[in-house]
């Protein structure tokens, strides 16, 4: 049996740009870090059938990215006799901007490589990223990267740095969103706005390990637009801002927001406050 470990992704920066290429899509640029939280993956050898069972059964087999993964790899190989069972068990909150589904599949392409004594090259997961999106590609190199997208081709560069030593209170509403398609859908992006270039601004205050530059600078895209229709996004910013946080930031499309503090006591005292007014309520932080 393989065991392989899928890492939440927390966007520190999300810049998107205004104008749509042809493709429909928006070029954008994100800068990325792992963190504690993480998603158990098990692998066991079958011939010919690719079964997933996850210990949420709201996930269903056909709509999990790995699945999808599973089979498209196996698509890839060209040999229609591999198979596996794969055991998910899911720490990763679902579809509150962690990108957990993508880091889940980029986890499954790794073991199954293994299981199966495959050799992967990029152009391979190039492949797959353009079936699975950007998200997969970057919990691929996974890390702290900058990740630029341009239509479905995507570029992941190491930022040989590491992040200072901040603990993390995530928090997840009861609300519930839409998909991330409904958030781009919905994008409102100004192209006169005076925010812009502030993801630059962040890679430079995490190149020279300047705190309070990178707290500055964290910025999300998305946020503005989702918080506009989910007024939770605000609550849940000023609640942690209440609780001691030097800074909250919505996590991807959302809805979830993390909250930055300086120690893993002041993170444990901001949960206490919290703790029944909403879904959950985690404490980790980034790995370097």
């Amino acid at each position: 049996m393989i065991r392989q470990r899928a890492y939440a992704k927390l966007d520190l920066g999300i810049e998107i740009y205004p104008e749509k290429l042809d493709d429909g899509y928006f070029p954008v640029r994100y800068i990325d870090c792992q963190l504690g939280l993480c998603d158990d993956l098990s692998f066991e050898n079958q011939k010919g059938t690719i079964e997933v069972v996850c210990s949420d059964p709201s996930i269903l087999q056909k709509d999990n990215f790995v699945y999808k993964a599973a089979i498209l790899l196996r698509q890839i190989a060209g040999t229609r006799n591999l198979g596996a069972k794969i055991t998910l068990k899911k720490n990763i909150p679902i579809k509150a901007g962690f990108g957990g589904g993508s880091s889940d599949a980029a986890a499954a392409v790794l073991g199954l490589s293994k299981i199966w004594k495959l050799k992967l090259s990029e152009n391979m997961i190039a492949t797959m990223a353009n079936r699975l999106g950007k998200d997969f590609y970057y919990s691929w190199h996974g890390k702290l990267s900058e990740v630029k997208g341009k239509g479905r081709k995507y570029k992941v560069d190491l930022i040989t740095a590491e992040l200072p030593d901040f603990w993390l209170l995530i928090i997840i509403p009861r609300e519930e969103k839409p998909s991330t398609g409904w958030v781009y859908e919905n994008l409102k992006i100004s192209r006169n706005r005076q925010d812009s270039g502030r993801i630059e601004k962040l890679k430079r205050a995490i190149l020279s390990c300047q705190r309070e530059n990178i707290l500055k600078n964290l910025s999300n895209d998305f946020e503005k637009t989702v918080s506009s229709h989910f007024p939770v996004v605000d609550k849940m910013k000023k609640d942690l801002k209440m609780a001691g946080a030097l800074r909250g930031i919505m996590a991807g499309a959302g809805l979830a927001v993390v909250g930055f503090f300086n120690t893993q006591k002041e993170a444990q005292n901001a949960k206490e406050k919290l703790k029944g007014s909403y879904k959950q309520i985690i404490i980790t932080k980034p790995i370097n």
